[in-house]
């Protein structure tokens, strides 16, 4: 699996952690929090993929902390605007950094711990 995947199957439950926190709804309406949810995924997903702030390796020395600060920035901006542009609500700054711990955390465990998948054959070298 490439590293992009990993970090999307990463921000599934990471999307779901942090809206779980007290100060992120999803939903104002009280209707449904699937819209939210699915809304937030998608920003995420596509946000991430276009800035790619994850380590692929956590022995990556002093790298591992500018990729943290900066995986945090994004994500806290991320929140806020998906907090702008649909109904989901982030009561305050720390509860959208708090939001993006989790999401950046989940992806990091994602794409750390997950398989890699398998390298292409070589094809057949006994000749």
């Amino acid at each position: 699996m490439k590293d992009i995947r990993r970090q999307q199957v990463g921000l599934i439950p990471g999307v779901a952690l942090a809206a779980a926190l007290p100060g992120i709804t999803l939903d104002e309406t009280g209707t449904s929090s699937l819209f939210g949810y699915c809304f937030a995924y998608v920003l995420f997903a596509g946000i991430s993929t276009a800035i790619w702030a994850t380590p692929k390796d956590p022995h990556q020395g002093l790298l591992l902390p500018i990729l943290a600060v900066v995986g945090l920035i994004q994500d806290t901006l991320v929140w806020y605007l998906i907090a702008w542009l649909s109904d989901v609500r982030v009561d305050s700054l720390w509860w959208a950094v708090a939001g993006a711990f989790v999401v950046r955390a989940c992806c990091w465990a994602a794409v750390w711990t997950l398989p890699a998948g398998t390298s292409k054959p070589q094809g057949n070298t006994d000749t």
